[in-house]
């Protein structure tokens, strides 16, 4: 499970969604996120972060249609 939170983009410092694991204290690039700092609204999202979940959703959308007996694969 991933959660979305606010924290400063690290080139730009720019506040920026984050994508985060459940237990985890940093974001999926690497960025320390502070759960309890998601006050500055923001439409901007960390590229990298976006691009890993997109990675770890395509594994687990494969792995799935690996499994499917029906033959659909969505």
């Amino acid at each position: 499970m991933y959660e979305m939170h606010i924290a400063p983009d690290h080139s730009s410092g720019l506040p920026v969604w984050h994508v985060i694991a459940k237990e985890a204290v940093s974001s999926l690039c690497g960025q320390r996120v502070d759960r309890r700092a998601d006050g500055t609204p923001t439409d901007r999202h960390c590229l990298p972060c976006m691009r890993s979940l997109q990675d770890l959703m395509g594994a687990r959308t494969a792995v799935s249609a690996e499994e499917r007996t029906d033959g659909l694969t969505a």
